[in-house]
């Protein structure tokens, strides 16, 4: 079942709990650094208690034992999303997932963000190709136990056409249409990642900046539906 995810970027708690009380469809809604270490477990279970499912975007990076603590605390507030990188490699992934057993948590494994282009793999010290680089990572999260993966959609039709087990491919950099207007250097349009093999897409900025959010939202589904 394909689903939305709303980036709740917002600085503020009141703020983004008067977005969430403003949205008439459950959707997920996904929860960074900023408002998390400000609301912390309470703020994410009032949105939980509103019926909505959570995505928490802590991208956790460390070794697999801090990351197994991390994730075994996640696991007890009833998120339903949890991000780690996948650079944190094999051990730290197979630790992340050992640590929800007996839970509902999804961990979805972030290969190489939206904001990042053909130069990224050069700092890692790799010849890859993006492309490349977000396999191997990707097939190497799966195959430890990940539930999903993180990338843009320029990857994500390669990866459900390579990667031989199940998993859920998430989407970020959703953008009603293909004009750049900020940081996030490989976007794509709903249709285009839905049609590529996306099973969550992310979008933050054009509802959060629409005048009528649930419209958007309402269009966004749509689409989801039609495809």
């Amino acid at each position: 079942m394909k689903k939305l995810a709303l980036a709740l970027d917002v600085s503020d708690i009141n703020q983004a709990l008067g977005i969430v009380d403003e949205i008439q469809d459950k959707i997920i809604i996904k929860i960074g650094y900023n408002l998390f270490i400000k609301g912390g477990i309470n703020f994410v279970k009032q949105i939980k208690d509103k019926g909505f499912e959570i995505f928490l975007d802590l991208k956790l990076h460390d070794i697999p034992n801090t990351v197994y603590n991390g994730v075994k605390a996640v696991s007890e507030i009833g998120v339903n999303y949890l991000t780690i990188h996948s650079l944190g490699g094999q051990e730290m992934i197979q630790q992340a997932v050992k640590a929800k057993e007996g839970t509902d948590l999804k961990i979805l494994a972030v290969t190489i963000l939206t904001s990042h282009d053909e130069n990224y793999p050069k700092l890692l010290g790799s010849s890859l190709s993006v492309p490349d680089l977000a396999y191997r990572l990707a097939d190497m999260a799966v195959s430890n136990g990940s539930d999903g993966i993180v990338c843009s959609s320029h990857e994500v039709k390669f990866l459900k056409e390579h990667i031989q087990k199940p998993f859920i491919a998430v989407v970020p950099g959703i953008r009603l249409t293909k004009e750049k207007t900020d940081d996030q250097t490989r976007i794509a349009t709903p249709e285009e990642a839905l049609r590529d093999g996306a099973d969550i897409i992310v979008v933050g900025r054009p509802i959060l900046k629409a005048q009528d959010r649930n419209k958007i939202i309402k269009e966004i589904l749509s689409v989801i539906e039609e495809m």
